[in-house]
């Protein structure tokens, strides 16, 4: 497909480039936190770390939202083989959220001074609860656009009994995004009751609402790209959507652990949370069913790299490193240090960032009538974000690993001097990581932003395949399930590793055990990870080989749409 079959499609395009904009400040802030953990006096009193933290969480969540309205805007009419419903509506959403942005943005400086704004008991300009920074004023009208996005989905969609499963996906994702964030609308007095509903959103934003949709989009997305079977798809989406639910709602009380909340949510909150990599293997499993079904060149590679990488980081941030923390044994240490951080970046930026991506370069050059596009640009971007995520990674896992035990186990003083020294090697290791990931950042931006606008280069798209053999020859099942074992292994050792804190000799001062577990576990999940999508990606790439021998143009422009 090189042009769009239904004219709103092209609402779609502006929430792809805001979320572009978005991204890139975002990552922006994300290198001046890390300049500001190695000199904390850096802009001291004038953008103060938690404030530049909390603009930087936002924007995050505002930039992937973005993709997120701009792909189901996108897919709608493809799906229900109509027009979007109410387009008016759409384009009072996009400026409803450039001003919840702004606002949100200018508000939290607030929080420097002390100010929310408090009036009948309610915080109407911020209120500093992590994840739900934004005060009431923003909350009401974020509930009106969710509301809105929810309206048009279920209009544009067919009669409820034509619906197949990716409609439901899509249908019930649209519609839970808007019920629960009501639960977070309302402040109350007590900090455990207070947080209990902190995480019911957040959790079942993140991994109830926000997984439902990822599932539907990336089914869709690989109907798109490889004509998959919409029936063998919306199984596996079914499947998903449905262990998502089974395991995550229950699984949410691994947040409870700690906040003084009953103690049997510590066996519930352990059991459940366990079954939540479930649905991700699922996810894992069908994109490389889907991708090698016919053996054909991919035309987009950027658009699949990305679904890939999505897939991909999904299973090890969301899932494997997930999991090694949602057991009350490893969570009692890791909650709250930089081990959390790991998982948080890989599984927010990877799950849901890396599929606005996707679906952006799946999307743009269709909405702008590009037919033969340079993809270098954007395949070097993919490997500089996914190289750097998985960096900044490690370097997070790293360092709170060394965190865990000279904060928690040996209690030394935070503010004493003790731990910044202890975690140097790791906080250097983050700008360093972070400015690869920035150079991915900036190079995606440029790319999709001028994408059409700029002039084609001579070189695109004939760039000769690799041929079918080495990391280019046919990926097997058994091979795929063999690299998928290797991330688990590791990511068992890593559980390993932060059990082992709770042994005597650990907190008698001896940090071996966790130290090697940690050093073998993280580096070589990460490896196996960024390896495995080399060999994943080279043999994809390995299709064309026999349609680039000469004469190149006539070979290689199917490959370059």
């Amino acid at each position: 497909m090189f042009r769009i079959e239904y004219r709103t499609q092209r609402l779609s395009l502006r929430f792809f480039m805001v979320m572009l904009v978005l991204f890139f400040f975002q990552t922006a802030l994300g290198l001046l936190l890390s300049a500001q953990h190695l000199d904390p006096t850096l802009l001291a009193g004038t953008l103060n770390f938690n404030v530049i933290r909390t603009q930087h969480l936002n924007l995050a969540i505002f930039w992937v939202l973005c993709g997120f309205i701009g792909t189901i805007l996108f897919v709608g009419p493809l799906l229900s083989k109509r027009e979007l419903a109410s387009p008016w509506l759409i384009k009072f959403l996009f400026y409803a959220l450039l001003a919840v942005v702004v606002w949100n943005l200018a508000t939290q400086m607030l929080a420097q001074q002390g100010i929310a704004g408090w009036w009948m008991g309610q915080p109407l300009l911020q209120e500093g609860l992590e994840y739900l920074e934004a005060g009431r004023i923003a909350d009401v009208v974020i509930l009106i656009g969710f509301a809105i996005l929810c309206y048009v989905v279920l209009r544009t969609f067919p009669p409820v009994s034509q619906w197949n499963e990716i409609h439901w996906g899509l249908g019930l994702g649209v519609l839970a995004l808007t019920l629960v964030w009501i639960f977070g609308m309302f402040f109350v007095e007590r900090l455990d009751l207070q947080e209990y509903f902190r995480w019911y959103v957040v959790h079942y934003w993140v991994e109830g609402v926000w997984e439902v949709i990822h599932i539907s989009l990336v089914g869709f997305l690989l109907v798109l790209l490889f004509k998959a079977d919409v029936k063998s798809v919306g199984y596996a989406v079914f499947w998903g959507i449905s262990l998502v639910w089974l395991s995550g709602l229950i699984g949410n009380a691994h947040h409870y652990f700690w906040i003084g909340t009953p103690e049997f949510w510590q066996f519930w909150g352990s059991l459940f949370s366990a079954l939540e990599p479930l649905p991700l293997i699922f996810c894992f499993w069908h994109i490389y069913l889907d991708a090698h079904q016919d053996g054909k060149p991919i035309p987009n590679m950027p658009a699949f790299a990305f679904l890939l990488g999505s897939v991909v980081l999904e299973q090890v941030g969301a899932g494997i490193l997930g999991f090694t923390m949602t057991f009350a044994l490893t969570n009692v240490w890791s909650h709250g240090t930089w081990v959390t951080a790991s998982h948080a970046h890989l599984a927010l930026f990877g799950t849901f960032g890396m599929l606005g991506l996707a679906a952006a370069y799946y999307a743009v050059p269709i909405m702008r009538g590009v037919t033969n596009f340079d993809q270098r640009p954007g395949k070097l971007a993919f490997w500089l974000v996914f190289t750097g995520m998985l960096g900044l990674g490690f370097a997070f896992a790293i360092g709170g690993t060394v965190q865990v035990f000279v904060y928690r186990t040996l209690g030394l003083d935070w503010f004493g001097g003790d731990i910044g020294p202890a975690m140097l090697f790791s906080k250097a290791l983050v700008p360093l990581f972070g400015l690869v990931f920035a150079a991915g950042v900036c190079l995606i931006v440029y790319d999709l932003l001028t994408l059409g606008l700029r002039e084609p280069s001579a070189a695109a798209g004939a760039a000769e395949a690799p041929a079918p053999a080495g990391w280019g020859r046919h990926l097997t099942g058994w091979e795929t399930g063999i690299w998928l074992l290797g991330m688990w292994v590791f990511g068992a050792i890593i559980t390993l590793g932060l059990l082992s804190f709770n042994l005597r000799t650990v907190q008698e001062g001896n940090a071996l055990i966790p130290y090697v577990m940690g050093g073998t576990g993280y580096p070589g999940l990460l490896l196996v990870t960024l390896f495995f999508v080399r060999r994943f990606l080279r043999s994809l790439e390995a299709r064309g080989h026999a349609r680039a021998a000469p004469p190149v143009s006539a070979a290689t422009a199917p490959a370059g749409a």
